[in-house]
């Protein structure tokens, strides 16, 4: 495949520097890849001099053989998608660049020696690929080789050119209809007829959010961070109009509005759809745009009856996406839909068993966790003299990480407004409800570092028969070893557990001492807990996953403890000297 448009960006291109990359040399990149391709997926052969890869085979199929190709740096396209149901060879050309007529010739003949039904060739709507293949294709005859050429192109953006839309995934869906038509036994005219039928269904259209690079060379063109280029190509071609970037949902409506007027889609008609990943795009946003993408139809009464996503067809690094639509019309819709199921053996095709249509039922089974774990009354109760204490310990230490940031999220908020109705009689069920709270407000790991730990301590609670302090230290203790058992911190590893287990040690040891003064010196344990986190070396948690150069403060999560520690601690001493 060629180069389009470059030259534009020589002058720009010169200033920037080039992009970095994980290769031996650009000069050897394609030849490098092809090797990883063959090394991963054995049951391939590389023919190195031709850089044809194709399936391995020792006798004559009888049947059709399909061979696909083009430029390098569209991968898993084309070598990625040699496999039984697919193509059965594929001819690579260097980076954005068509193969050679006689590389081109070699695959021919190369299937044509075990495949004497003929060999369709799929020919991508490039200049440079239209010319080299079809070349090949000449060249192969006269040889009194069994070959036919298909020139496919789908692309909406460029739809408008004499000689009609670039080549776009739809390419790879040519891949998949005529190697399943191959396998089926389909002989090399039916095949070509109903791949060029289903090209008059088809249409394509995507988004760039930043350009790609060639191996050893800048992006290919700028876009700025609040922007996207709308019907941008494959070889990093910048598309046909700037637009501001949007949501996920305005976005997708952008281009299938132009794909819906441009198939003339209505309300009744069935569609496939692909979301093609051109290299650089998250799993979370492509299935964020495939959720959209379903939406968009079937809100308009046009069902989906497939939706494929993933890298088919790339290029290189490039953030963008395209989506692909087939409208599976009346006449050869259910065919091409069979066609599409139809089982095969490439490593790049993403579709299979999980993808086919099946009821849309979707939704939670509320019944499951209709549970509190506890019964409502559970371990000692409190009197209303302490049930008064509870709630302003909890009220303190809610205002408290109030006033310190949002330490921990939106715990505080929860608790406050848990306390407005809840009630305090049993604490072993108030630390029960405080741990669905850390669970589902604060959520994320320290969601669930709490959530261990109060949980855990309320069991404690549950089987005590007293509620003095040694009971309660029983109740924390066995929280820190459920953090612990599941989070893999103990103390010393400069997390939470420094402030708890130092207070802990404090509050123990200290048991039979005056309650005022057990509050006072186990807050100001809590506290020294913190501070010497400062000095520590990080071996658990976040802060363990950086370089110790870049750690340098007291913890956040043995702060964040030692705010609400402190807050409860103190509080209960100050009612101790009313």
């Amino acid at each position: 495949m060629e180069i389009t448009d470059v030259s534009m960006t020589t002058v720009t291109m010169a200033a920037r520097s080039a992009t970095k990359k994980v290769i031996n040399s650009p000069e050897t990149c394609v030849d490098d890849n092809l090797r990883g391709v063959v090394a991963v997926y054995p049951a391939l052969r590389l023919h190195p001099k031709h850089r044809v890869i194709t399936l391995r085979a020792k006798t004559d199929s009888g049947r059709v053989a399909i061979l696909g190709g083009g430029g390098s740096g569209h991968e898993p396209f084309a070598g990625g998608l040699v496999g039984r149901g697919m193509i059965d060879g594929a001819v690579a050309g260097g980076i954005f660049a068509s193969p050679p007529t006689g590389h081109v010739l070699y695959g021919i003949a190369q299937l044509y020696k075990y495949n004497s039904g003929g060999v369709l060739v799929i020919i991508g709507n490039y200049t440079g690929d239209r010319l080299n293949f079809g070349k090949a294709i000449e060249k192969a005859k006269i040889a009194g080789i069994k070959v036919e050429g298909l020139i496919v192109g789908e692309d909406v953006a460029s739809s408008h050119n004499k000689t009609g839309g670039r080549s776009m995934v739809g390419e790879v869906i040519f891949y998949k209809l005529c190697g399943a038509m191959a396998l089926k036994g389909y002989d090399l005219a039916t095949i070509k007829s109903n791949a060029a039928e289903a090209n008059k269904y088809m249409a394509t259209l995507g988004v760039c959010l930043s350009a790609c690079s060639l191996p050893g060379q800048p992006a290919l063109f700028e876009i700025a961070d609040d922007e996207m280029e709308l019907g941008a190509g494959v070889h990093g071609e910048a598309g046909i109009k700037k637009m501001k970037l949007g949501t996920a949902k305005e976005v997708v409506k952008i281009i299938l509005d132009q794909i819906l007027d441009h198939l003339k889609l209505k309300a009744g008609d069935r569609v496939a759809v692909t979301v093609d990943n051109l290299g650089g795009t998250s799993y979370l946003e492509m299935n964020i745009v495939s959720a959209e993408a379903k939406d968009y139809f079937e809100s308009r009464g046009i069902r989906v009856e497939r939706v494929f996503a993933g890298h088919l067809k790339t290029s290189l690094e490039m953030h963008a996406f395209q989506i692909c639509v087939l409208h599976l019309n009346k006449t050869h819709g259910d065919m091409w839909l069979e066609l599409l199921d139809a089982p095969t053996g490439a490593l790049g095709w993403t579709g299979g068993e999980a993808s086919k249509r099946g009821e849309d039922v979707h939704g939670d089974d509320e019944t499951l966790l209709q549970t509190d774990g506890l019964k409502l009354t559970s371990g000692p109760s409190l009197t209303i003299e302490q049930q008064d204490i509870l709630r302003g310990c909890l009220t303190a230490a809610a205002n408290q990480l109030v006033r310190s940031e949002d330490l921990l999220n939106k715990l505080d908020s929860a608790i406050l407004s848990y306390l407005e109705t809840a009630s305090l009689e049993y604490p072993s069920n108030v630390l029960w409800q405080l741990s669905e709270i850390a669970e589902t407000d604060m959520g994320g790991t320290s969601g669930g570092i709490y959530s261990l730990g109060l949980s855990a301590a309320s069991q404690a609670l549950a089987s005590a028969t007293t509620n003095e302090p040694s009971a309660w230290l029983s109740a924390w203790e066995r929280g820190m070893q459920a953090i612990t058992k599941y989070g893999g911190a103990e103390a010393g590893d400069r997390t939470m557990l420094d402030t708890l287990h130092t207070a802990a040690a404090t509050f123990r040891s200290n048991l039979n001492q005056d309650l005022g003064d057990l509050m006072r010196k186990t807050s100001s344990s809590a506290e020294a807990g913190c501070r010497a986190t400062a000095a520590m070396t990080a071996k658990a948690g976040r802060a363990s996953y950086v370089a110790s150069g870049y750690v340098h403060d007291e913890d956040a999560g043995a702060r964040a403890a030692a705010i609400w520690l402190q807050a409860v601690l103190d509080f209960i001493a100050e009612v101790c000297k009313v």
